[in-house]
């Protein structure tokens, strides 16, 4: 809270200030004390385009916009040294008042870029403020010109002037486009299939739906949560504000494919600098592991069912869960996860909303829609899902005979690609394994009558109480199909009912709904919420026995159903997560075959 309080006084200080800067400057000093106009005043004092106030109420915008005009005031002054120009950029809070109430402090003329003298001053001014704006384009573009011979010219601006002003109008117009408009998007696995491929890459409209604006506007631009091939952060987060949306042109549909902070990325494991992994579920699955290890010797164990080692874990799991979360802090490795061993990873990392990994996948429900699966078939307030032919699974084809398919044949009629088939033999007969949609499914089978098709079946359907503990014997998943718990047994192809909730819904709090709903109320809502001795639900330290939620959510799945990691692994999607809507592919290149000239700048559906 006090850090809060200083910031609050020092942009107070920093604004009163005008004022006197005005004042000396030769307007009137009430103009100093009118919001919004005085930012007006302030332009036009150092010649800047009256528009530029369009920049301020824009996050980080602001900060770049923000670094010049401050070192321009300086310049006003006379301080054109580096102590100046870093106390400026750094502390303006402090600095600006300083200009402002400092009798000595004198207003001088303007730059004469005729003048050798002063075209020296503003030589290290400007270096530093190109540094600041763009510390690695714009520093490594200025080398490469220098040594190729460019020169700062008579009765001209320096250079480095030059490329500090076009460089940080660049950074500045650039970030507007990113932050309200479009940003682009690389689409990196299969998990969207067929409807967006490996390689594709596209703009994401974020108008639609409002853009979302930064909660954490201090950060380095074009980057999302690290600097490139590190562990760093790109971002601070001791300044940050809260979620807010502009006005939008449509509402979030069953069916559109959204661009989303993923929801459990709040905390991350982070994996080479690029992969960040779900923490609770790597810890949840290494402290399972750990205590299999720990008692499958024991006699009491021996010969069990692996439902009994689910119930026994069930009374011991804080313990388990400390062990592994201690060993995880302090860097003690990941033995077993869901991703198999982890090395030279980043730790732990903590993430703000804003910068949590981004996922792209479709909506199939919103807010006040109950959802169901059975055997692989969606339902939606009861209603079966449409086959659409963007949607695949995993097929198996019984085939006779020991004739391989035609893998060219296929990826040129269905672009089904390598890495989309596998086939397994067994004496007179072959299994085909491939992805593809319903319809696909049947071409394939009346196009290979000729050799002999005996069946064809969904791959693995998990049914309800479908045993993943024992899936691999070296990786052991507990409950990974949300809410991972043990009080409900779903499956990832058979899964639900579950209402979706939505802005307004009050859901009665009991055993079930406290599970189902527990992560949404406490960290989506931003609640303080516990379980006191007599079994009551606390939220806020208040007793309770409903609660009403204060935003929508949403169900986001894959259209790649057997190989998505989607809201049946981690819940909900929470409308202050929601980035954009997918518009359309501007480039796509594939592995295998290279640029997919018929994608590029095709609309996505």
């Amino acid at each position: 809270m006090i850090p809060y309080i200083l910031l609050v006084l020092m942009v107070i200080v920093y604004f009163f200030s005008f004022a006197n800067i005005f004042e000396k400057n030769g307007r009137q000093k009430w103009e100093g004390y009118v919001p919004i106009y005085n930012i007006y005043v302030w332009l036009k004092i150092l010649e800047k385009p009256w528009w530029w106030i369009f920049f301020f109420p824009i996050p980080f915008v602001n900060l770049i916009v923000a670094i010049g005009c401050n070192v321009e005031t300086a310049r006003l002054f006379g301080k054109y040294s580096v102590k100046d120009t870093f106390l400026m950029i750094l502390l303006p809070w402090y600095y600006l008042p300083y200009l402002a109430f400092d009798s000595n402090n004198v207003v001088v003329a303007p730059t004469d870029w005729t003048k050798v003298e002063d075209r020296s001053q503003r030589k290290w001014h400007d270096q530093i403020t190109l540094f600041f704006i763009a510390p690695f384009v714009g520093h490594g573009l200025y080398l490469v010109f220098r040594l190729i011979g460019s020169k700062d010219k008579p009765n001209k601006k320096t250079m480095s002037a030059d490329w500090t002003n076009a460089l940080g109008f660049a950074i500045v117009a650039a970030s507007i486009i990113r932050s309200l408009f479009f940003e682009a998007f690389t689409i990196p696995t299969g998990s969207m299939e067929k409807t967006m491929r490996i390689g594709d890459y596209l703009f994401v409209n974020k108008m639609k739906y409002g853009a979302k604006l930064p909660q954490t506007p201090i950060s380095v631009p074009f980057v999302h949560n690290r600097l490139p091939f590190s562990f760093v952060p790109s971002y601070v987060d001791w300044f940050s504000s809260d979620y807010r949306r502009l006005f939008g042109y449509g509402e979030i549909k069953r069916g559109d494919i959204m661009v989303f902070n993923w929801p459990v990325g709040d905390s991350v494991i982070v994996h080479e600098g690029v992969i960040a992994h779900d923490y609770y579920a790597i810890l949840r699955n290494q402290a399972f592991t750990n205590f299999i290890n720990s008692v499958k010797s024991k006699k009491q164990f021996r010969g069990k069912p692996s439902s009994y080692y689910n119930n026994n874990f069930e009374k011991v799991k804080g313990k388990y869960l400390n062990s592994a979360r201690k060993n995880l802090i302090k860097g003690g490795g990941l033995s077993q996860s869901p991703v198999g061993p982890i090395e030279k990873t980043g730790g732990i990392a903590t993430l703000p909303v804003d910068k949590k990994e981004n996922y792209i996948k479709r909506c199939v429900a919103v807010g006040g829609d109950t959802l169901e699966i059975r055997d692989n078939l969606l339902l939606i307030n009861h209603n079966v899902e449409e086959h659409h032919e963007e949607v695949v699974f995993t097929f198996i084809f019984k085939i006779k005979g020991t004739r391989s398919l035609d893998t060219e044949q296929l990826l040129e009629d269905f672009e089904i690609y390598s890495d989309q088939i596998s086939t397994e033999r067994n004496l007179n007969e072959q299994y085909s394994i491939i992805t593809c949609s319903y319809d696909t499914k049947e071409k394939i089978e009346k196009g290979l009558n000729n050799l002999g098709i005996l069946d064809t079946c969904f791959m693995d359907i998990n049914p309800r109480g479908f045993d993943y503990s024992r899936v691999n014997s070296n990786t052991h998943q507990y409950y990974p199909v949300f809410p991972n718990h043990p009080k409900f047994n779903w499956s990832r192809d058979n899964f639900g009912p579950l209402i979706i909730p939505e802005k307004g819904w009050t859901v009665e709090l009991n055993d079930s709904t406290w599970v189902l709903y527990k992560r949404a109320i406490e960290v989506y809502e931003r609640n303080k919420v516990s379980i006191n001795s007599n079994g009551n639900y606390l939220i806020n330290d208040e007793i309770t026995s409903e609660y009403t939620f204060k935003q929508n959510y949403y169900w986001l799945m894959g259209d790649n159903r057997h190989g998505s990691a989607d809201s049946r692994f981690w819940g909900f999607v929470p409308e202050d997560h929601v980035v954009g809507t997918a518009s359309f592919v501007w480039f796509s290149k594939h592995p295998e075959t290279g640029i997919r000239w018929d994608r590029i700048f095709s609309t996505v559906h």
